[in-house]
């Protein structure tokens, strides 16, 4: 019998997504010059996606969950891949033979890209069989560990109560730095422009998977909920030992002190950028990013002060400071020590 969660009847999607007319005209289309139809924004929330996530934005409402499902929820690069690799492991007794055959893409899918934009038209036939559709994440043996940036709105609205959700926050000034590395990478993103123009738009919530602030502040919001995870990023780079621990207690998993050393030496920095399965290889190959980056880039904190003038800095701490006004949220920036 499938363990499968099926809706009995299909759900509306309470938001209307429409195109930022911005997003058409200069300089945002010579920015983002791989936006050609613009991006869309929905309403209520104002998340900012491709338009063709916008017209299939149900389907994600929608999507048929499972008991054992784990999910994992971030903003973009704020150790999704991190984390999702290790509750993979955790899940599956530590198959680490498993784990770098076959890439992480397939094995712990990103709900969302599929939709990014409309990169299945250009992608070779080795980069199709791998690209996460929600079709094939219906088709993953239990358990899945799956994996999305969109806010907990878009998403099925049991899922909270029926599969365990860990959430990872990364410092917003951090992920500012490296969602714009990112989007200098991925050449279906690429922007080209300078850290100043991009961290504006950041703020200004006019970038994909904008805006930062709501999607963490209800998601803190609920952290004490028994199916609930709430990880820092900043967290699992000052002690990844004892916040794999969590996760695996999280999960219902007992890991033996070996498999605990082995998983901490398989996601350091060094070893994770080298890792064919997870730092994106299939991909680069295939010509879907700029030469010279790295999907796994150097994930430290702090990194921030190497990027931002004393004057974008002023604006992002005063822009961080609005947005947490009235919460008990609070991020660290910096580290004295990080592995």
């Amino acid at each position: 019998m499938s363990n499968k969660i099926q809706n009995q009847e299909k759900r509306e999607l309470p938001v209307k997504f429409s195109v930022i007319p911005e997003t058409l005209q200069s300089p945002f289309k010579e920015l983002f010059p791989a936006y050609t139809e613009g991006l869309v924004k929905g309403e209520p929330g104002n998340f900012v996606y491709h338009p063709l996530y916008g017209a299939n934005a149900d389907k994600f409402y929608n999507f048929p969950i499972r008991k054992d499902d784990v999910w994992i929820r971030t903003f973009p690069r704020s150790g999704t891949t991190w984390t999702s690799e290790l509750a993979w492991l955790i899940m599956n007794d530590c198959n680490f033979d498993a784990a770098n055959k076959i890439p992480l893409t397939v094995r712990s899918p990103n709900i969302d890209t599929c939709y990014a934009t409309n990169w299945e038209a250009k992608a070779t036939a080795e980069l199709k069989d791998s690209l996460p559709t929600l079709e094939k994440m219906g088709d993953l043996p239990s358990p899945r560990v799956l994996k999305s940036h969109l806010p907990a709105y878009l998403l099925p609205p049991d899922l909270l109560d029926t599969c365990k959700v860990i959430y990872v926050a990364r410092n917003p000034k951090d992920a500012i730095v490296s969602f714009y590395y990112f989007h200098q990478m991925v050449k279906f993103f690429q922007f080209n422009g300078n850290l100043e123009q991009f961290a504006e738009y950041f703020i200004q919530n006019k970038l994909v998977w904008t805006p930062y602030f709501p999607t963490v502040l209800d998601a803190w919001a609920i952290k004490d909920h028994p199916n609930m995870l709430f990880l820092f990023y900043e967290d699992m780079k000052k002690d990844i030992r004892k916040e794999i621990k969590k996760i695996a207690a999280f999960l219902g998993k007992t890991l033996t002190p070996e498999q605990i050393e082995k998983l901490v030496d398989h996601v350091k920095v060094d070893n994770f950028s080298k890792n064919a399965s997870v730092n994106m290889t299939m991909e680069i190959k295939s010509g879907f990013t700029n030469e010279g980056h790295s999907f796994v880039r150097k994930g430290q904190t702090g990194d921030w002060k190497n990027h931002f003038s004393p004057e974008l800095n002023k604006r992002i701490d005063e822009w961080i400071e609005k947005n947490l006004a009235g919460s008990d949220l609070k991020f660290v920036t910096e580290l004295d020590h990080q592995e």
